[in-house]
């Protein structure tokens, strides 16, 4: 049996943990740049605010009705996620954390799950101060199904009774279930499958010939069958560190030093995995809503001449990648990188040409580089082609404190 937490209106109510004035008032995330909505309120819901809304079109409107708009605070709510991963594996055995605030659990057949549910959720809020949504189903796909209607409602869902399923699943649009995106929804229905329950019905070796294994996986799922195993997520095989400026930039030395700061962060994720790349691909990106300048997205692929989790290696690779896209004619809004070609590190294969000598001075020194910035604050120290004062090349006109990952920010109790 399955169990599915889910955070509700996660960004807005990691805000509200450290700031009870926000509670009961219309209140909206938004995104990079200040740009769009994406997290709201109840109380939002309800004023009609759309998600993925640009803000600058609503910002009135909604100033009127006394809403308040926060800037996304990516610390915070990447503390307090942790914080609920941490809680749940303290008390389940079998955990998969799906996204930043949802989690897969299994946990053993048991004649009452609502009143677990009920005392978890109690928990939660208790200890995290996160409000949740749970469900309750012999399956993943079924989950997301019953997560779906308990965030509509009663909080906590129970999807287990054959009867009960088969109602669901006759009330549930293609589109909505889980794994199956809009172009394959849209495949689906020119085939006369509208609903879950039409999808169980149809042909099985026409559905495997024409959509593949997965959609065969997907049906049994919505059977009660579990198909879907838990998977490993502590170690990924691609890192992405990318984002948005506040304004467009067009000096080769100006993009050098904004991406070596996405570097930076892609290294530190890297070695806190306890993993090394081979490779890293450059991307810079025009901002295509301003056509007064030429449209131009380009990226370069930089091999390592050994895998290694040396921030200073990727740094130099920077700079060989950015040489070759680089446009002096073209203003660029966004940009990133993305370290590929990932393995483990103690599991790592050295070959004939690897430079072993090199690579343990590499480990040694990029550990004494985190120890430094572990023990005295990050940025202690950093490479001379970052900017020497910790600067967030996105606009977050409105963002709150970091209350629980700065200790200038710790909130006070008077």
């Amino acid at each position: 049996m399955f169990m599915l937490v889910d955070c509700d209106n996660f960004f807005v109510s990691c805000e509200r943990i450290f700031q009870p004035h926000l509670k009961k008032r219309p209140l909206v995330v938004l995104s990079n740049n200040d740009g769009c909505v994406v997290s709201r309120s109840n109380e939002a819901k309800k004023a009609l605010i759309p998600m993925c809304a640009p803000f600058f079109k609503i910002a009135q409107d909604f100033k009127a009705i006394g809403g308040i708009a926060l800037s996304s605070n990516y610390e915070l709510y990447a503390d307090i996620s942790n914080r609920l991963m941490t809680f749940l594996r303290q008390h389940f055995q079998e955990i998969e954390p799906y996204s930043i605030d949802e989690a897969f659990i299994k946990i053993p057949y048991q004649d009452n799950f609502l009143a677990t549910a009920a005392h978890l959720r109690s928990a939660i809020l208790q200890q995290i101060g996160i409000p949740v949504s749970i469900a309750v189903a012999p399956s993943k796909t079924l989950c997301k199904i019953a997560s779906n209607l308990a965030k509509k409602g009663p909080k906590i869902y129970e999807l287990t009774s054959p009867n009960h399923i088969t109602a669901i699943l006759d009330k549930t649009e293609i589109g909505e279930i889980w794994g199956i995106g809009k172009s394959t929804a849209d495949k689906l229905k020119f085939y006369g499958i509208f609903t879950a329950s039409d999808l169980i019905k149809a042909p099985l070796a026409m559905l495997r010939k024409s959509f593949g294994i997965n959609i065969e996986k997907t049906i049994r799922e919505l059977q009660g069958h579990a198909c879907i195993e838990f998977e490993d997520h502590s170690s990924v095989k691609t890192i992405i560190s990318s984002g948005s400026f506040e304004h467009e930039i067009n000096t080769f030395e100006q993009l050098e030093q904004n991406l070596s700061e996405f570097v930076d962060c892609a290294c530190q994720r890297l070695r806190a995995q306890h993993s090394v790349a081979g490779a890293m691909i450059v991307q810079i990106f025009s901002n295509r809503f301003n056509h007064t300048h030429p449209q131009y997205n380009n990226s370069a692929f930089v091999g390592m001449k050994q895998p290694t989790a040396n921030t200073a290696c990727f740094m130099h690779g920077l700079k060989q990648g950015l040489q070759q896209i680089y446009r002096n004619d073209c203003w660029y809004k966004r940009a990133g990188v993305i370290l590929s070609g990932i393995e483990n590190q103690t599991l790592q294969q050295p070959d004939l040409l690897t430079d072993t000598q090199q690579q343990k001075k590499d480990e040694k020194l990029m550990q004494m580089f985190d120890d430094i910035n572990q023990k005295f604050g990050r940025r202690s120290i950093f490479f001379a082609i970052q900017a020497q004062k910790a600067k967030s090349y996105l606009k977050r006109e409105f963002k709150s404190p970091n209350f629980t990952t700065s200790w200038l920010d710790l909130p006070k109790v008077n």
